[in-house]
């Protein structure tokens, strides 16, 4: 993932999230939740490992919202929040089963924090608004 963009230059200046979740209807609440914050940003969404790996090497989010439970993906949720840390590009772990040694392992490789499903609009507004301002 070393050949991430520094910048994705189709933003228009507003921040870039990606949202990867195997679910349609949590990718899509999440999308709503983010284009409802009242900043400029441009939403991109995977529903597997291995498409949000393409897309963030190509488009340099600012943010990703990962689930890390991605059944059907030779790229794992925890192998891909390791490597856009490594890349120094901000994770938040939206997942129902982010617990335990998974979850602490995403956050000792750099994740902000973890959104548990299920979650409320304005709790995971909160949280992805600190996320991007910091």
């Amino acid at each position: 993932m070393s050949d991430l963009p520094g910048q994705d230059a189709g933003s228009g200046g507003g921040a870039t999230v990606l949202i990867v979740d195997d679910e349609a209807a949590t990718r899509t609440l999440l999308r709503k939740t983010v284009e409802g914050l009242g900043v400029p940003c441009r939403v991109l969404e995977a529903a597997d490992g291995d498409t949000a790996l393409q897309l963030a090497r190509r488009s340099a989010p600012d943010l990703v919202l990962l689930d890390i439970v991605l059944p059907g993906s030779s790229t794992s949720g925890v192998l891909l929040c390791q490597e856009l840390c490594k890349a120094h590009v901000r994770v938040l772990i939206v997942s129902g089963r982010a617990t335990g040694p998974i979850a602490q392992a995403c956050l000792s490789m750099g994740a902000l924090d973890i959104l548990r499903k299920p979650f409320e609009v304005q709790a995971a507004r909160s949280m992805i608004e600190s996320c991007l301002s910091g």
